[in-house]
């Protein structure tokens, strides 16, 4: 028996009906109540056109799903239209996951494909793609996003390699978008994030498959400020062909510290004496406590897992000394916590042939905090990242920092300037006139 004060369905039994019939016989329809919404899970792109236009036709807010998207695990849905019940509808692309590799170098990939999937197919053909930050991470969500990979210092964001993107746009038409055809929303889509419609394919350029290097450094929580000092002095003549962040980490659970990633895209011995700038000066005070450096493959060198915890995230010119004490007060409270420094410049600092709404580029460091889920860690991670900035001041150069992301969209991304918010708003009023993308206004 239902109470009286259970949440009302998602959909309404008439609208959840005409959706089951006009999905395909793969899909799956999942029924959910209040904020928690439907699912469908698409089984071909006539699903998400299907769940586009119901959305829009009744006034169903719409999103996807994915890790650190805003359809992912936990996230609130936006209600419907003023005076109606709360009415949410979540597409999951996951199984939209077909690839296409060319051998004249470019991909082809369904909107559930992640970056490791691709690298294993391009390199039977000796190809590989230029990831985002994650193996695990979807393709379509960070051409979205922006894309800031391990190498990205080296060739440049991922979505700067795109050569058509595949969407249902919140009008509910599908549309093949070129620089061509479609040059102001093949702007919007590569970095404009969920605003502008729901990917269901990418394609992208490959690059040849080449030697590369790099992996992960750990030592002990009290060699954080030696490490931080050496990491500092390192990356301030480190060459483009090398990628690197630091991470600090208070876990929960078992034992924290200092880590170093490193990317290298080059001959490994190459990439030995590079790292030995690194290693040199901190060799008087003890090995690290392990060291996964090693030849890689091309999505071996992007972390393995996403970031889901929501956190917040600062731009700047460079790491002055109150920032970097900051940064190390930061993980030393009572709270869990995460600071990872990203070395950025080189590369991402290029004008690329076809400009997008990716913004800042120009920054040669990026700041990334997150807490954990719960309201009480989000707000002391915002807290103690504007702590961070405060200590940073001019070093920001005027960027504000960005609060309550995940993994999507990557830092570069997060925060438009003014004129590129405007430009993906109306975007945004062309593409989805009802208004129904979760993220519709963009930031």
């Amino acid at each position: 028996m239902t109470s009286a004060t259970a949440a009302p369905p998602a959909l309404p039994p008439d609208l959840t009906a005409t959706l089951r019939s006009r999905l395909s016989h793969g899909a799956r329809l999942t029924e959910g109540a209040g904020a928690a919404g439907a699912m469908v899970q698409a089984a071909e792109v006539s699903d998400v056109v299907a769940a586009v236009r119901l959305a829009g036709r009744h006034g169903v807010a719409l999103a996807v799903r994915g890790p650190g998207r805003s359809g992912g695990p936990g996230a609130a849905g936006r209600p419907g239209r003023p005076g109606g019940p709360a009415r949410r509808l979540t597409v999951d692309p996951d199984r939209l996951a077909q690839v296409t590799v060319s051998p004249a170098g470019w991909a082809r990939v369904g909107a559930g494909v992640s970056w490791r999937e691709l690298a294993g197919e391009a390199g039977r053909h000796g190809l590989t793609p230029l990831t985002g930050g994650s193996a695990s991470e979807r393709v379509a969500d960070t051409v979205t996003g922006g894309g800031v990979g391990p190498l990205a210092r080296t060739y440049g964001l991922a979505a700067d390699r795109v050569r058509a993107v595949e969407v249902v746009t919140g009008d509910g038409a599908l549309r093949r978008v070129t620089p061509d055809d479609e040059p102001e929303l093949f702007w919007g889509l590569r970095g404009g994030g969920a605003a502008l419609g729901v990917v269901t394919a990418v394609e992208l350029d490959l690059l040849a498959a080449g030697p590369r290097y790099g992996g992960q450094l750990r030592w002990a929580p009290g060699d954080a400020a030696r490490v931080l000092d050496a990491w500092r002095a390192w990356t301030a003549t480190l060459p483009a062909q090398a990628g690197t962040s630091l991470v600090l980490s208070r876990p929960r659970q078992g034992e924290g510290g200092v880590a170093v990633r490193f990317a290298w895209a080059g001959d490994p011995e190459d990439g030995v004496a590079v790292l030995d700038g690194l290693l040199g000066p901190l060799a008087a005070g003890g090995r690290p406590l392990d060291s996964e450096i090693a030849p890689r493959g091309p999505a071996g060198l992007a972390t393995p897992q996403q970031v889901t915890d929501p956190g917040s995230s600062l731009l700047a010119d460079r790491l002055p000394d109150d920032g970097a004490g900051a940064v190390l007060r930061a993980v030393r409270g009572s709270r869990p916590r995460t600071v990872e420094l990203r070395l950025l410049g080189g590369a991402l600092g290029w004008v690329p042939e076809r400009p997008s709404a990716v913004c800042h580029r120009d920054s040669r460091l990026a700041v990334l905090v997150t807490g954990g889920a719960g309201s009480e860690d989000r707000a002391a991670t915002r807290a103690c990242t504007d702590d961070v900035a405060a200590a940073f001041g001019a070093d920001l150069g005027g960027r504000e920092p960005a609060h309550g992301f995940a993994a999507v969209p990557d830092v570069l991304a997060r925060t438009p300037t003014p004129a590129v918010r405007d430009r993906l708003a109306a975007l945004a009023a062309g593409a989805d006139p009802h208004r129904v993308l979760e993220g519709a206004a963009p930031r």
